[in-house]
């Protein structure tokens, strides 16, 4: 197995409601995830981490705002001083501190939406903020407005419900009395003010319920101490002091919605700083798949439904209007009785993944938001790992004893192509292949990396490819780690890796900082590395792939066409392009590593980044190519700002300093002192030998498509 993700997880409570059942189960059900967890109070929650050995951190956190910009500062701390691969928000509430935290501190972040809590403009800020998020129903997918948004349900159960006898024999024995002929209405939620407790009350009330009586089964909730009281005073008003029960949450509490007629999910909208009210989606999603009907005031697409064979009413009334609930019981009476659809799993219930599926969809969305696609998995099926080669006899010695240690299952191979060499190159490859039959050799006229890896592809025998290129070094695990990120629930068909370059003296030294992506920064982004790349690039990106490390799979290859031979450059940014215009997806590997070794010399560094530049004109990507434009921009302007005042000169020389800010800080980070005085020089070479190479790819391909 590859190393666990370390997870800090951030809830808003320290109660057990529906929302914690789910995170606490789901935990239960997966050994990928090292977890700690941060709440904001003691209580019942923590006693669960401590029983599952998780080391727990309460952190008091109070409604006010300085209150809440205390804890967050707090929550910086805690993370800088031992930063996890990914925080996990557990809500809404807890994502509002966990999220600018997390962001400042330079931790990838993940939130979960239970409910729609906040829809709106809330959304859009933790949209920014954070690197996933994950919804437990479909509708929330769309409503927390994030492009990273993942669908992990609520589990279907994996064993039956107890029988509605035995359920409700059970709900006795915690209090609740239930006469042979009455009907039950279930609300589980913390009895707070806006949890809709008090709308179901009232509603049992009106004429014509008298067979209904409520059990609410959830604990006293912190942020509403005196919240029961007052439920129970309302129930001895309205005369129901022997219809409504009151029993604190079971972590079983899911399987015995089986004894309830309906359940009811009343949650209303939060105002001001009060409490916010539990999200709905766990009680409501395991009342269907135990087919009791739901009343909520959750809009879903579900809900509204006409009862149909075997499948349960779901009914949306208004919130904070008791006469609307008390329609809706008369309305499931009306219709033979709610016991009619008890025991009925919907259709759209009985499609949703178990447990075990659902904890797994879990670990991968957190792993591929800390961009560690694969963590904590062994991956078992076959790879076949190709390079190619051109004129690199000795590199090909080097790549070869370094990666067939990495072959450790059947049926992994490795594929030399030789692109027409005039050296030794295929000379030393058949001298391999000789020795270990997993080495494969062919051999094709000169043609160019682009053909010559179509070539490799098509004779692979396995369905994930492997690549990388002379002049690397693999990680000893590097293989290991791709193969584990195809072994996820729902693997990408590209796979991104990262590479880290070495250099060899001053000038080599500042344009590694200058000119490629940092593998730390990656996992643990500061503040402005994220403005920084967002703006002007360098950074590792699951769609932006290097041949030095990658691995994708035939289908892929397949649906894109093949690697574009037309290009010389730039021909796995295409692929990557063509892959996911074709629909595949791409995760970021940030841990399979290999080592690359620059250009040795200044001159031909420059070539290979006007050949990049080239590569990024014939592509005629829009976020590549605006970058070389907006540069060439700014050198051209540069001189006109000198010449033009004391302003102009600030606004220019503020403009420099932004755009080598982040090498200088690398260069201060690591102690490469002598290098920060290069830095500007080498800036200046590449990105002009860039942008002159991008001009020449432009008038390529205009000619290419007059021709």
């Amino acid at each position: 197995m590859t190393d666990q993700l370390r997870v800090t997880v951030v809830t808003p409570t320290g109660v057990v409601g529906a929302a914690e059942t789910w995170l606490l189960s789901l935990l239960d059900a997966t050994d990928r995830l090292a977890v700690e967890a941060v709440l904001p109070t003691d209580g019942p929650l923590r006693d669960e981490f401590t029983h599952r050995g998780i080391p727990s951190f309460v952190r008091a956190t109070g409604d006010s705002v300085t209150a809440l910009g205390t804890t967050t500062l707090w929550l910086i701390r805690h993370l800088r001083a031992n930063p996890p691969d990914v925080l996990l928000a557990n809500g809404v509430g807890a994502s509002l501190i966990a999220a600018p935290a997390a962001w400042l501190a330079g931790v990838r972040c993940v939130w979960v939406k239970h409910d729609h809590t906040f829809d709106g403009p809330v959304m859009a800020l933790l949209a920014a903020l954070t690197d996933g998020c994950v919804a437990t129903a479909p509708a929330l997918v769309h409503a927390s407005k994030h492009p990273e948004a993942t669908l992990v349900p609520c589990p279907a159960s994996d064993r039956a419900g107890p029988a509605p006898e035995i359920a409700r024999a059970e709900l006795v024995r915690h209090g609740v009395r239930l006469g042979k002929d009455e009907l039950l209405l279930l609300t589980a939620a913390h009895t707070v003010s806006n949890s809709g407790v008090d709308d179901a009350i009232t509603a049992l009330a009106e004429p014509g319920l008298s067979r209904w009586r409520l059990a609410v089964i959830g604990p006293p909730d912190p942020a509403g101490p005196d919240e029961r009281r007052r439920l129970v005073a309302l129930a001895n008003n309205l005369g129901l002091a022997d219809r409504v029960d009151f029993t604190s949450r079971r972590s079983d509490m899911g399987c015995l919605l089986s004894a309830a007629d309906a359940v009811a999910v009343l949650p209303r909208t939060p105002q001001g700083d009060g409490p916010k009210p539990v999200g709905p989606g766990p009680v409501a999603s395991a009342a269907m798949a135990f087919g009791v009907p739901v009343i909520t005031t959750v809009p879903d697409p579900a809900a509204d439904r006409t009862r149909g064979p075997g499948e349960p009413v779901v009914v949306t009334v208004p919130p904070a209007e008791p006469a609307a609930l008390a329609a809706a019981l008369h309305r499931l009476s009306a219709h033979g009785g709610p016991a009619e659809a008890g025991g009925a799993v919907p259709s759209a219930t009985a499609a949703r993944p178990g447990l075990p599926s659902c904890a797994d969809l879990l670990a991968q969305a957190l792993a591929e938001a800390a961009r560690l696609s694969g963590a904590g998995l062994t991956g078992t099926a076959p790879v076949s790992v190709m390079t190619c080669f051109w004129n690199e006899g000795e590199a090909v010695d080097r790549l070869l004893e370094l990666l067939l240690p990495q072959l450790t299952v059947d049926g992994d191979e490795i594929v030399v192509v030789d692109d027409g060499s005039t050296d030794d190159t295929a000379d030393r490859a058949t001298a391999w292949a000789a020795r270990d039959s997993r080495v494969r050799v062919l051999g094709c006229p000169h043609q160019g990396l682009p053909a010559t890896r179509n070539v490799g592809v098509r004779a692979v025998r396995n369905s994930l490819i492997a690549c990388t290129d002379a002049g690397c070094v693999p990680a000893p695990d590097w293989l290991a780690r791709l193969r584990a990120a195809w072994a996820e629930p729902l693997p990408a068909d590209l796979l991104t890796g990262a590479y880290r370059v070495s250099s060899d003296g001053v000038s080599a030294e500042a344009m590694a900082l200058v000119g490629y992506p940092v593998p730390e920064e990656v996992r643990h982004p500061g503040p402005w590395t994220r403005v920084y790349t967002r703006l002007f690039g360098r950074a590792f990106d699951a769609s932006t792939p290097s041949g030095r490390s990658m691995a994708f799979t035939r289908a892929a290859w397949q649906d894109a066409d093949g690697f574009s031979e037309h290009l010389k450059t730039a021909e796995d940014l295409a692929f990557a392009r063509d892959v996911l215009a074709a629909g595949r997806r791409a995760a970021l590997v940030a841990s399979a590593e290999v080592d690359w070794a620059q250009r040795p010399t200044m001159r031909r560094t420059a070539v290979m980044y006007y050949r990049y530049g080239q590569g990024n004109g014939q592509l005629a990507d829009g976020r590549l190519l605006g970058r070389d434009i907006l540069r060439a921009v700014a050198y051209l302007a540069a001189p006109a700002a000198v010449r033009r005042g004391p302003g102009a000169r600030a606004l220019a020389a503020a403009a420099a300093l932004t755009y080598l800010s982040l090498p200088v800080a690398r260069a201060v980070r690591g102690r490469h002192w002598s290098a920060v005085p290069v830095i500007p020089l080498v800036t200046a070479v590449r990105d002009l030998a860039k942008t002159a190479g991008a001009v020449h790819g432009l008038t390529l391909r205009m000619k290419d498509r007059r021709h």
